[in-house]
């Protein structure tokens, strides 16, 4: 094997974590330099490249963005190649390691890597979100992780055990900053804490050496579990794997047809909307939230919650811990919950309500690129053969699966190739597929490479389809 074979071969072990969007800034932890996403062509779309940033270039760009774009725009020319971190015409549409900022509930009062802290408060210490918590603080969090999960944090900004990016973890906060500049960046704090706020169901504490910050503590208080009723199915299914118990005790609920979307050929997050305003978010086969409109919901029981006052749900899940105009947070059971009402009145009735995982993001605005059955099949490749999912698949006529190991390895329409996507029709012909342009076509086969697999669209008269192949490898020529 060429010794160019052998380190394209070899695992990357990079890992790159995005800290904000619009545009895409993080750090790389293995070696603590932050970056600042490009976007690129790649194929029939684009994606982000990644150039380092200086540590102040990162530190006033969380704050910031505006003036980071000339520097940008000298790489999006070709400029400082000697900086990019990561290129997505490489092959792969973004690194193999890649912890994604998620879109948060409410709207936060600033950017920065505390926002991963906040959401490793309280999880188990192998779940992905506390692993890239330690990855972020380096060794410098005095808290021994040990086997429960850790309900407090502390970041010191000086000294030889400090954050290793301390203007990093709030955007416009640094060590040696004042409490007017804290509170400039923070807002009014708690009344009954004169250094602390209430973040996303976590308290933050800043701690000072006089007037000048020093430090700061995170804390998360025990949570109530899950109310019974509609409530307790609502929130129940988030973190469940797609056509489960839990999936298919929402879905009862839904009315009228779904449809399951995809946002782009180099994004596995999913969409699945029925025509009365109930949607569910996932991806990999597994559910991260459900959102539902109460404004059109169907069911008697989402109904009910339609004519539910402020008061009446407050009795369900507590009393929420952000408000943001007629928009509160609740938080139980390991979810986040969004309520919506009419208006800020106090007996305002609700109008609609999100569920999601912690540590995950919901879309209000899903873009819906393309819908059907291709998106199921891309999200089987991989899974055990005893996931649910995988047995709704296997179950659909004209579809048959090929395991290897246990693992569903491609997926195969050979008596109905119209599954494919939504809107093909009957004894569909090549041009019919709308994908785009193919990555690799010949007389008889046109291929296209998506972030999770490889779809093969075979023709033996080189015109009428006849078979589809959704699969792990390459198809070869």
């Amino acid at each position: 094997m060429s010794r160019k074979r052998e380190r394209r071969d070899r695992p990357d072990p990079r890992h790159f974590v995005q800290v904000a969007v619009d545009p895409s800034r993080g750090v790389e932890t293995s070696s603590g330099r932050a970056w600042v996403g490009v976007d690129q062509q790649v194929g029939h779309g684009s994606a982000d490249a990644l150039f380092a940033l200086t540590p102040r270039q990162y530190a006033d760009g969380l704050a910031d963005a505006w003036p980071l774009r000339p520097f940008m725009a000298e790489c999006w020319q070709g400029g400082h190649d000697d900086l990019r971190m990561f290129d997505p015409r490489g092959g792969a549409w973004k690194p193999a390691a890649w912890s994604p900022h998620r879109s948060r509930m409410l709207r936060t009062p600033f950017e920065g890597e505390l926002w991963w802290h906040v959401d490793a408060l309280g999880v188990p210490v192998d779940d992905p979100r506390a692993r890239v918590a330690r990855a972020l603080a380096g060794d410098t969090d005095p808290d021994d992780p040990g086997a429960a999960p850790k309900r407090t944090a502390t970041f010191a900004l000086v000294g030889e055990d400090a954050y290793p990016r301390p203007a990093a973890l709030v955007a416009g906060l640094d060590a040696g900053v004042g409490r007017d500049q804290v509170r400039a960046v923070l807002g009014a704090p708690a009344a009954t804490e004169p250094d602390s706020w209430e973040i996303d169901g976590a308290t933050l504490h800043a701690r000072y050496d006089g007037d000048a910050l020093v430090a700061l503590e995170l804390s998360r208080r025990p949570e109530p579990g899950a109310p019974a009723g509609v409530l307790g199915v609502l929130l129940a299914a988030p973190g469940r794997p797609e056509q489960g118990a839990e999936y298919l005790a929402v879905a009862a609920l839904a009315d009228g047809e779904r449809r399951r979307w995809a946002s782009g050929s180099g994004h596995g997050r999913r969409l699945l909307a029925w025509e009365d305003g109930v949607e569910m978010q996932g991806e990999g086969g597994t559910i991260h939230g459900v959102r539902v409109d109460l404004t059109t919901a169907t069911a008697p029981a989402l109904a009910a919650l339609a004519r539910a006052t402020r008061p009446e749900l407050h009795v369900a899940l507590g009393v929420p811990v952000g408000v943001s105009g007629p928009r509160e947070l609740h938080q139980l059971a390991g979810c986040d919950v969004v309520v919506g009402y009419a208006d800020v009145d106090p007996q305002a009735r609700a109008t609609d309500l999100g569920v999601v995982v912690r540590g995950r993001g919901l879309a209000v605005r899903f873009l819906r690129w393309r819908s059907g059955g291709l998106t199921t099949f891309l999200d089987v490749l991989g899974l055990r053969d005893d996931h649910p999912l995988v047995a709704h698949v296997r179950g659909l006529p004209g579809v048959r699966l090929d395991l290897r190991r246990g693992e569903v390895v491609a997926v195969r329409l050979t008596d109905a190739p119209e599954r494919l996507l939504d809107g093909m029709p009957q004894r569909p012909r090549r041009a019919d597929v709308p994908l785009g342009r193919p990555r690799t076509s010949s007389r008889t086969d046109d291929t296209w490479r998506f972030d999770q697999g490889w779809v093969r669209v075979r023709s033996r008269d080189g015109e009428t389809i006849s078979e589809v192949v959704v699969t792990t490898e390459e198809p070869r020529a």
